[in-house]
Order: structure tokens, then C-alpha cells, then sequence
């Protein structure tokens, strides 16, 4: 057992709370002495949020490569030391301290110049990125997670405020969505950009042309002059993301050329938005959409698009906020025609309970979808392809680009893209 670990075990859980954010501060100090302060001399940006982090992280380090800089990146997905990505199997979205010195010490001997950290909020107020000097911070939108953790929503909010604070620290640039209702609360860095698709701000979009596919929109705003952009990421919640990284970009300096082809080299995001056109006429869409929020964004963009019906397969994680199952339970009746129920990471939960509290948002909702109940999640798969015509859509949501499924007897290899491909393969359906 770990030092870690064993002191959690010593201390009650209360008490352990409290103190953990200063042992995970603490542990960044020290590293960051022993390494010689190895994030020194290296440009860093970072992205927090609720969705969309992984997305727009990954654009952004693909403008920086577009510019011509070696560049890295770290995200929920992927580690990324300027070469190309590896899976980034510890499922954390910011390493601990140490961890995440020895990724950028291994960037920085790469010859990579900028980095790209997505940033999470347990980390943030954990202390996990103390001393990285960041030039920039990118905020994509803010709403109800981890409130198992943080306990209030003012909790988390202060959380992702943090980096805007070391943002300022450093003299960097803070970007931030006008489109979100906590938008004035992040413009605290020393300068302040702006980006959104309804409200005004420094950055924005206008003449969107929006299929399954993708958008192609103008850039507009105060910091360029207008420019078309295209990207091969569809949703208006991935425009948001690109208005994102086009604002943090424009405010370095960098060229509307530069970010025209960063945006256009970046063909998808592995378990974000990943769609497959089947032989059959129906089309299967892989999202790691997980929150009310997300489940929300993605609901709303693709509801319009579905001829036929609307199939979402997902799970809700055991041992996390609870709060959330009844949300999404809600959302989906609201938009879908069918619901299948099943595993996400049940831990040590049992997932019928599980199941039971996602149905009783399902209950409240006006609307009454066909409801089915599949403990495993490749029979759940087999069954919305068994089900699926020709015009319809199935959403398979809440796993994205994990590669395993937590039980309470140990992980089971997991891969989506994989289970799908099988189940297409089943019952004779191509893609095309």
C-alpha cells in the first residue's frame, strides 16, 4: 500500500478531505525543486471546463503545430510528447504532481516549446499544477459535476477559478465563453478575451453551415479580421470549442491562416463526437458525454438531424455525484425514443440501483420512451444495432475512449469503437 493510500486509510474521511489538497500541493512543490523546475522556459496553456476540454486541448496543440511549434499536449484521452498521441490509460484527467513533471520534462528534452495541459478541477484545487507558469487559460463552459468531491457548485466554480488566478500570476491571457452564465466570474487575469455563439463577444461566428459531418463558419470579431474556417468536428457545442481555441490562439499572435489549418488537420477526437454511417441507413454516434450537461448539448444538436429514432445507450458511474443519474435520466426521456440502461463504471454500487435512480428522471419527464434494461454493455450495443432502421440515430454515450469498465471486482477491458464494430459484424451491417 502507498503512502497515499495508507494515510487515507488512517484518517477519517472528513479530516482526510481537508488535508488532501495541501499533502497534493506540497508533493508539486517538492517535485518541481527536485526536477529543477522543469515546466521553466516552456509555453503552457491550459483548458478547464465541463465539457469539451479533451477537444479543445487537442485542437489547440494542433494550431500550435500548424504555426510551426513542437508541441505537447495532455488530455483525459491522450499524452502527446510532440511525436504523436499515446492512450493515456490512468483514466486521470490532470497526472498528479510528479507524474505530470516527468511528462513535461520528457516534452521539454523532445525539443517540444509549448505545451497543452487539460486541467480538471480536482487538480486545480488540489494544487496539482502549482508553479506552471501558464500564458494562457481557456474556460469552455462551467455546470454541475463532481459535487461528490467539491460539495457545492460554488465549491467547484472556485475550483476552475484557480487557474485563471495563476493565469494572472504569470501575466497570461485569460479566454473565456460569454455564452455561459459564470462568465464574469473567470475574467479576472490581467487581460481578458472573450468568445461565444450567442451573446457578444470578442470572438464569435457567423453564417454557420452545420451537417452531421461538420461546420464551416466566419470567425468574427475585434481581434481579426473576418476568415472562414472549417472543421470536420460536428455540433455547435464543437464551434463553441473551436471559437475557443481561435480566441486563445488570435490573442498570442498567432495568424488566421495558422488557425485555419490547425482546425482543418484535426479530423476527429477519439470518443468525442466519433460518427459511423452504417450500411443500413442508420448512423452510430461514440460521445464520453457523462454530465446533465453534456448529455444535454449533444441531445439538443442531434435530435434536429434524426429521420427516424432516436436510440441512447448509456450507464451512470457508481461512486461518483449521484445527483447527476436523475438528470440525465430526465434529459434523455426528454429527447429519445429509446433508452437502454446499462453498465458505465458501476464500481462497487450495484448497477440495477443505478438503473433504478436514472429511471426515476426518466418518470418524471413528459414524454414516455421505450425503456430496456441490459447489464452488460456489449448485449446493450447488440441490442440498439438489432433495433436500429434505417434513418435512426444511436447515441452509445458515457464511455467514449476509456478502455475499461470498473467493477467491483476489478476493471473488464472495454473499447467502444471495438464493441460496436463487433455487434456491426453480427448482424451483417456495414459502414460506409
Amino acid at each position: 500500500m502507498g503512502t497515499r493510500k495508507l494515510v487515507k486509510a488512517l484518517i477519517p474521511a472528513k479530516i482526510f478531505r481537508k488535508i488532501e489538497p495541501t499533502g497534493h500541493k506540497l508533493e508539486m512543490v517538492i517535485a518541481q525543486t527536485r526536477r529543477g523546475f522543469p515546466s521553466r522556459g516552456l509555453n503552457f496553456i491550459g483548458v478547464t471546463g465541463t465539457s469539451g476540454k479533451t477537444t479543445t486541448t487537442t485542437l489547440m496543440a494542433s494550431v500550435l503545430r500548424a504555426a510551426g511549434y513542437k508541441t505537447a499536449y495532455f488530455t483525459t484521452v491522450a499524452h502527446d510528447f510532440g511525436d504523436g498521441p499515446e492512450h493515456n490509460t490512468g483514466r486521470m484527467t490532470t497526472l498528479g504532481g510528479a507524474k505530470m513533471l516527468r511528462n513535461i520534462q520528457k516534452a521539454k528534452e523532445n525539443g517540444c516549446t509549448w505545451v497543452v495541459l487539460e486541467v480538471g478541477s480536482h487538480a486545480l484545487a488540489q494544487g496539482r499544477v502549482w508553479g506552471i507558469p501558464f500564458k494562457a487559460g481557456v474556460i469552455t463552459n462551467l455546470s454541475h459535476e463532481h459535487l461528490d468531491y467539491h460539495g457545492t457548485f460554488e465549491n467547484y466554480r472556485a475550483a476552475k477559478q484557480k487557474l485563471f488566478k495563476l493565469v494572472k500570476r504569470y501575466g497570461g491571457v485569460g479566454v473565456v465563453n460569454a455564452d455561459d452564465s459564470n462568465v464574469n466570474y473567470f475574467e479576472i487575469a490581467s487581460k481578458t478575451v472573450t468568445f461565444g455563439r450567442e451573446k457578444s463577444a470578442d470572438v464569435m461566428a457567423k453564417d454557420i453551415k452545420s451537417t452531421s459531418e461538420g461546420s464551416n463558419f466566419v470567425i468574427s470579431g475585434r481581434l481579426a479580421p473576418d476568415f472562414r474556417i472549417e472543421t470536420k468536428l460536428p455540433g455547435g457545442f464543437n464551434i463553441s470549442n473551436v471559437l475557443g481555441v481561435a480566441a486563445t490562439a488570435l490573442s498570442l499572435g498567432l495568424s488566421s491562416e495558422t488557425i485555419i489549418k490547425g482546425i482543418a488537420d484535426l479530423p476527429s477526437v477519439p470518443g468525442r463526437m466519433a460518427s459511423y454511417k452504417t450500411s443500413k441507413g442508420f448512423t452510430t454516434i461514440i460521445d464520453f458525454a457523462h454530465t446533465p450537461d453534456s448529455f444535454e448539448k449533444i441531445f439538443k444538436e442531434v435530435r434536429p438531424l434524426t429521420k427516424g429514432k432516436l436510440t441512447v445507450v448509456f450507464g451512470c458511474a457508481g461512486e461518483r455525484d449521484q445527483a447527476r443519474r436523475y438528470l440525465q435520466g430526465t434529459l434523455s426521456a426528454d429527447f429519445c425514443d429509446r433508452i437502454i440502461l446499462t453498465e458505465d463504471d458501476p464500481r462497487s454500487e450495484d448497477n440495477r440501483a443505478i438503473m433504478n435512480q436514472i429511471k426515476e428522471g426518466i418518470a418524471k419527464s413528459k414524454k414516455k420512451p421505450e425503456v430496456l434494461e441490459i447489464d452488460l454493455r456489449e448485449e446493450a450495443i447488440d441490442k440498439s444495432i438489432e433495433l436500429a432502421l434505417a434513418g435512426d440515430v444511436i447515441l452509445l454515450l458515457s464511455k467514449g475512449h476509456e478502455k475499461t469498465i470498473a467493477l467491483a471486482n476489478g476493471d473488464k477491458a472495454w473499447d467502444e469503437e471495438t464493441a460496436l464494430k463487433n455487434s456491426l459484424k453480427k448482424f451483417n451491417i456495414g459502414l460506409l
